[in-house]
């Protein structure tokens, strides 16, 4: 890989160690995908986690790097609160991280937008999908180690997504149905990740939906679950992302690789493989894991709940990041869905019902088996694919059904 006169210097520690550490990561992951160069990033939404092979050691080396004196380079956004993980949140804040209150680090939520053409580094698959997709900015997937390195220098390896021929589509998605919410966006991310498995470089393209009938909120939710599978973090959406203005320039002018027709048939496939297999529920949770609520949902749900209330028989609860939240609360509807029976967030279900919040993971998909829930109702499909890693049976609804369960106490099997 070919290194500017300030990378090398970077790279022999001119500008010491914590730089030069961060240096050698980004110069060993460019080699290893046979980049050429390093490209300068605009910004980094981030995670923090264990590496999977040695737990605990990432941090180890974050915290050595932010002992040394290291800095982020270019606007970098973290997505949760101190009192969530006192530890991650002081080494961000020495690295100089915008705190976004649980929301920064989703697309849903971001305080600051790349614009197209422009290299980021993501935190994750689905805020990565949603803007390499509808910003049309530039980024791939790295592990936390190669995400803090880029914001620490303000570069990353130009391979992958980064790189233009590769962006290109490879495997046609007729949409022949007609999707009529987030949740069947949701369905439709989950098929095609089904479908593609582990083919990651082989850009879809979805054609036959009408740019005037997409929302944002279902563009969010298609972003959650295309990658759940199989890992997409790239697609093209004919008329919507602006790579893919036409059917042809999404190919590059050449003939798709492979066509799927995506009749009600395949969408249906989908919530047949997430239907309950007992009546009452463990839980009815409105909001999962990378995809919580808008604040449009928050108004639906409450609306929805007019002269109602859930049942007790089970908790119901809806999931918000830290930016709805603030409105809803402002605009009286956190109230209004407390009133009736409705959970704001698992921490508080989990006081309520008289766990330790600090014991149990306030993320449902990682809690469920450790609360002994054996059926979990969502409206999002990503949420639904990841329980089922805990032996629980994961039930895929439209909102207005998670709604009726909720207050009826029980679902038809």
């Amino acid at each position: 890989m070919e290194l500017t006169k300030e990378e090398e210097k970077i790279l022999t520690g001119a500008y010491g160690k914590a730089y030069q550490k961060a240096m050698k990561v980004l110069v060993e992951l460019g080699e290893f995908y046979d980049a050429k160069r390093l490209v300068p990033v605009k910004m980094a939404f981030l995670t923090i986690g264990p590496t999977p092979g040695n737990p605990g050691k990432g941090k180890e080396w974050l915290k050595e790097l932010v002992d040394l004196g290291a800095k982020f380079k270019i606007p970098s956004f973290y997505p949760h609160e101190r009192a969530e993980n006192p530890f991650d949140h002081e080494l961000n804040e020495k690295l100089g991280a915008i705190f976004a209150f649980q929301g920064g680090g989703n697309a849903r939520n971001a305080f600051y937008t790349p614009v197209f053409g422009q290299h980021i580094v993501g935190d994750g698959t689905a805020t990565t999908h949603y803007m390499n997709s509808y910003i049309g900015a530039r980024a791939n997937t790295e592990c936390f180690i190669g995400q803090y390195s880029a914001a620490i220098i303000g570069k990353t390896p130009e391979y992958g997504f980064h790189l233009s021929e590769n962006r290109k589509g490879r495997i046609l998605f007729e949409i022949k149905t007609i999707l009529k919410d987030e949740t069947d966006w949701s369905a439709l991310g989950y098929y095609i990740s089904k479908k593609l498995g582990k083919n990651y470089w082989d850009v879809p393209v979805i054609n036959g939906i009408k740019p005037d009938d997409v929302t944002n909120d279902e563009l969010l939710s298609f972003s959650s679950s295309i990658p759940a599978y199989g890992a997409v973090v790239h697609s093209l959406l004919v008329g919507v992302s602006p790579e893919s203005l036409t059917l042809e320039q999404a190919f590059d002018y050449k003939k798709p690789e492979q066509t799927f027709i995506v009749e009600a048939e395949e969408i249906n496939e989908v919530y047949n493989t997430f239907s309950p297999e007992k009546e009452k529920p463990d839980m009815v949770s409105i909001g999962g894991f990378g995809v919580n609520v808008s604040i449009e949902t928050v108004i639906k749900t409450v609306e929805l709940l007019e002269n109602k209330k859930v049942s007790k028989d089970f908790p119901t609860v809806i999931l918000m990041d830290g930016p709805v939240r603030i409105v809803s609360d402002r605009m009286g509807l956190t109230d209004a869905l407390r009133n009736a029976g409705v959970k704001i967030g698992m921490e508080e279900f989990l006081k309520d019902y008289g766990y330790d919040p600090s014991e149990i993971t306030n993320i449902p998909i990682m809690s469920a088996k450790k609360l002994g829930f054996k059926t979990v109702v969502f409206a999002d499909a990503k949420s639904c694919h990841y329980i089922g890693n805990q032996g629980v049976n994961s039930v895929l609804k439209h909102i207005e059904e998670c709604i009726k369960i909720a207050v009826a106490g029980r679902m038809e099997v």
